[in-house]
């Protein structure tokens, strides 16, 4: 079973999708609030219902502080993800608001991940996704082996083409305390922003 890790779905755009998923036991829904994104939550008028959700998170790329904090108030969010360049004073500023934060990184390959400062003290989280100039939601996996070769002292999320077909290699990463959790996306929807229950079910019955 899968209770190694949390799980998080993210890129959430329809209420129904929402109600048929919830019956999962899913820890975290992520909604985007990048316009560029084909899984833009606001494109979807009749976004309201994410108020009532608790488990949730927003998912921002190089926002102004302003607008976030306005959306997260707006549709009461307790998680922030800042998948973009955020500096560690914005993380700060956020984090000051009680918000818990987890901070994106984009890898392709291991010179990546040694570049990488990593904002040890502001952020909650860190997040790995694949390194696209999308800013996610490609669909692309790096190679998890890599994260062998740094030491995390915080748990992280695990992002970037996450599938059936490849989620059982997680096991190629040595330390099983740090993946907190599975990131999970484009390989596991109909369409953008539209999940597949199918593959979700067929996901909560492997044996990781």
């Amino acid at each position: 079973m899968l209770n190694k890790f949390k799980i998080k779905i993210c890129g959430l755009t329809d209420e129904k999708n929402f109600s048929e998923l919830k019956k999962y036991p899913i820890d975290y829904f992520g909604f985007i609030f990048y316009d560029k994104s084909p899984r833009y939550i606001l494109n979807n008028p009749n976004h309201s219902f994410i108020k009532e959700i608790k488990n949730k998170v927003a998912v921002f790329v190089n926002e102004r502080i302003d607008a976030v904090l306005n959306i997260l108030e707006a549709y009461n969010f307790s998680y922030v993800q800042l998948h973009g360049n955020e500096s560690s004073d914005y993380c700060r500023k956020l984090k000051e608001k009680g918000i818990k934060i987890i901070k994106s990184y984009l890898i392709m390959k291991e010179e990546d991940l040694k570049n990488i400062k990593m904002d040890k003290d502001s952020a909650d989280y860190f997040l790995f996704d694949y390194k696209s100039d999308k800013y996610g939601g490609s669909g692309k996996t790096f190679d998890w082996e890599i994260l062998n070769k740094k030491f995390f002292d915080k748990p992280y999320f695990l992002s970037g083409g996450l599938s059936l077909d490849n989620i059982n290699n997680i096991n190629m990463i040595k330390d099983k305390e740090k993946p907190y959790c599975l990131d999970l996306n484009s390989k596991f929807e109909e369409s953008p922003g539209i999940k597949d229950i199918e593959k979700i079910s067929k996901l909560f019955n492997l044996n990781l």
